[in-house]
């Protein structure tokens, strides 16, 4: 999962400085930067959100509703 994580942070990045680009360059109108930017933004916003889903997922213990989970390390 960590490979997941790089990737998403790397790309991320890249949406950064893509942004970053489109503000900085002053020969482009206000409104086509607008334009420009918010597909970026978008995609920006769902990887951030499938990361923090993801570090829940991680994060999170997993236990049998049934109660074998107290149950693992005994023989049957």
């Amino acid at each position: 999962m960590d490979k997941i994580f790089k990737c998403i942070d790397e790309y991320t990045k890249e949406l950064e400085e893509k942004i970053l680009k489109i503000v900085s360059d002053q020969s482009i109108p206000l409104t086509t930067k607008n334009q420009l930017m918010e597909p970026i933004a978008d995609q920006k916003k769902v990887l951030t959100y499938a990361k923090e889903a993801l570090l829940k997922i991680k994060d999170k213990r997993y236990e049998a509703k049934c109660g074998m989970s107290k149950h693992q390390n005994t023989k049957v």
